[in-house]
């Protein structure tokens, strides 16, 4: 199967994190996509000329619309200025304008999407600049409006584009039938091929149950500079991918592949390597803060200094799992973007050390019984029981790891396995001791994604102590003391940190949340996923960047294999005379596969994050060694 991508998003807080839909490691689990388009409304400037639609059925009557109760507008904060590139084109060769951005949002808006909850409206300037209004700014809309969000073309929706923009300005109901009756029409549109603005389409001929072929567009971005002709992508997960690089017929693979895969493969000869960037996800021991004495900052502490990392995430993943240094409840990675050398430097890294353990344990009057086993201060042997998702092979590896260390420190630990669907429904109901699950998460390059999941409720009721009891999660306190001493709301610190776009403004938050997390631990974040994608680096393709560069330090929202395919930095090999790309993801294919871009199981938007770019290339691309976003389709943002 696919790794699970958690990603996320911050993006899915905006879009409820896009994905997570907080995507899940599982044993075989899948990337996670970047997220998926939210909604949008129209504006009240005219639509500019375009060409003529195609593959657009006939206008249907739909009911007269019903007129909505307008809501008190919500001031706008700042305006999010886009320009866009000259000259660009779609592949059916109309050009690529404000209007499709401006088309794109109406019909999101139309859909409910909730971007409309953060922006009050978009404006096609010019036709090449348009205007996002913005109510609620923070890093998940930026990331939504800039990168994950995948316009679409007037010129193949200018009826949907165009009556979603109507509706939006008479304020049509959109629980109401006129709205109703549009989405029903819109969600059977089916045209026989999606209009692109990247340099690869796909070639409705070519797509069976086995593979299909991503064929060049002439009028892509970049297309121009990109030596291959096609994308091979065949059908399937990771067991089936792997008898395709055994034999030599793919170059790449975003599947998540077990060790004794990655052995056989790096057999094959020299030529192949694996490529390992991180996933910004990872496993985390969360404690039950009404279970004594886990709600003791020191037990946890203990438990910290108790379990060597290390050897937990070898017993996870061997290489493509690498325990977490700063433990600061985000990916390390992003750690020196968001705080200073010395703020760092404060950080508790909980190297192992079982003697500290001890002496934490000692301190608040626990003592060691005479079978090994530590008993608090209560009289109460420490032995709990850890939930587990069954089916998270990584986590279950782990968590047998954990007990067998603790077991040797003198804590008793109980695993039990339970089916990973139920992971949401448990965690806010904390009925359980223990609990194994994703400790950080990355969404939106941001470290509000990753707080928002592991010490608050944003996605799977982790953690909310306002809530009625059965409702809280772990129940750890947000009123903590800072590192003046003083008392803060961690919750509001969270907040504020996902307020504005002005990130030196935010850091303050960050660090603050951060120092706090790495002294209560209130989550013993244990390892950070790394994806293990092998490439072939010589039989159909060369080119590839050594593993040094700092493009690997994107994530697979962001590939590097994206970003060096799309920049024409990987090329064909001299025997590669098809000039064919290969690789591999497990699309939906007709029946069920379409091709209308707004609708669920359409085939160009579901083959992955990987893939999408090269199909529907963004306005920006993010680079997370730089920290910024760098221009694709667009020229240049302003934000006022």
């Amino acid at each position: 199967m696919k790794l699970s991508r958690i990603a996320t998003s911050l993006v899915a807080l905006s879009l409820l994190l896009a994905a997570c839909n907080a995507a899940t490691p599982t044993a075989v689990p899948k990337p996670t996509d970047a997220p998926k388009p939210t909604a949008a409304p129209p504006t009240a400037v005219p639509p500019t000329t375009a060409p003529k639609p195609t593959d657009v059925p006939k206008p249907t009557d739909v009911p007269k619309p019903t007129a909505a109760p307008v809501p008190t507008p919500l001031p706008v904060k700042n305006t999010l200025t886009i320009t866009l590139k000259k000259g660009l084109k779609w592949s059916d060769g109309a050009a690529y304008t404000a209007k499709d951005i401006v088309g794109t949002y109406n019909v999101f808006w139309a859909q409910s999407d909730s971007i409309w909850t953060q922006i009050s409206d978009v404006v096609a300037v010019d036709d090449t600049t348009v205007e996002f209004k913005i109510t609620r700014p923070g890093p998940a809309l930026l990331r939504s409006l800039l990168r994950s969000n995948n316009v679409r073309a007037y010129s193949q929706f200018s009826k949907f584009m165009d009556q979603a923009a109507q509706m939006r300005k008479d304020n049509v109901d959109r629980k109401g039938d006129a709205v109703k009756a549009f989405l029903d029409d819109l969600s059977k549109f089916r045209p026989t091929e999606a209009v692109v603005s990247g340099p690869f389409n796909v070639d409705p001929k070519s797509v069976t149950e086995a593979q299909l072929t991503l064929k060049k567009n002439p009028n892509g971005y970049n297309a121009d500079k990109i030596g291959f002709d096609s994308i091979l992508v065949y059908a399937g997960e990771t067991k089936d991918s792997i008898p395709l690089y055994l034999s030599g017929e793919l170059d790449y693979s975003s599947n998540a592949y077990p060790p004794e895969a990655e052995k056989s493969f790096m057999a094959l000869g020299d030529q192949m390597k694996i490529i390992r960037i991180a996933l910004n996800n990872g496993a985390g021991m969360y404690f039950n803060n009404d279970v004594y004495p886990l709600g003791k900052k020191e037990v946890r502490q203990a438990f910290a200094y108790a379990i060597n990392r290390a050897e937990v995430a070898k017993a996870a993943l061997g290489e493509s799992a690498v325990p977490l240094k700063y433990m600061a409840g985000f990916t390390d990675l992003w750690v020196p973007g968001w705080l200073s050398a010395d703020q760092m430097a404060k950080l508790n890294g909980y190297a192992y050390d079982p003697a500290k353990a001890e002496a934490l344990l000692k301190g608040i009057g626990f003592t060691k019984g005479a079978d090994g086993i530590w008993v608090d201060d209560k009289g109460k042997k420490m032995e709990y029981e850890m939930v587990v998702p069954q089916d998270f092979i990584d986590f279950f590896s782990s968590a047998e790891n954990v007990a067998l260390q603790l077991k040797k420190f003198g804590i008793l630990l109980t695993i039990r396995g339970y089916p990973s669907a139920e992971r949401n429904t448990l965690a806010p109901t904390g009925k359980f001791q223990i609990s194994m699950d994703i400790g950080i998460l990355g969404g939106a390059p941001h470290p509000y994604s990753s707080y928002n999941y592991n010490i608050r409720d944003g996605i799977g009721g982790k953690n909310n102590p306002t809530k009625p009891e059965g409702s809280r999660g772990i129940n750890w306190p947000w009123t903590q003391k800072g590192a003046d001493g003083k008392d803060v709301n961690v919750s509001e610190l969270v907040d504020k940190m996902a307020d504005g776009f002005d990130t030196a403004a935010q850091k303050p938050y960050v660090a603050s949340v951060a120092q706090i997390f790495n002294d209560q631990l209130p989550v013993l974040t244990l390892w950070e996923r790394y994806a293990n994608d092998p490439i072939d680096t010589k039989t159909r393709v060369t080119g590839w960047l050594p593993f040094t560069d700092p493009i690997y330090q994107n994530n697979q929202n962001d590939s590097p294999t994206t970003w060096q395919l799309i920049n024409g930095i990987l090329k064909p090999s001299a025997t590669n005379a098809k000039k064919v790309f290969a690789t591999s993801y497990p699309y939906v294919a007709p029946p069920k596969g379409h091709y209308n871009v707004f609708a669920a199981d359409n085939i160009p938007l579901g083959l992955g994050s990987v893939n999408n770019p090269w199909i529907y290339t963004p306005l920006f691309f993010y680079n997370t060694a730089e920290n910024k976003y760098v221009p694709m389709l667009a020229e240049k943002y302003e934000i006022k």
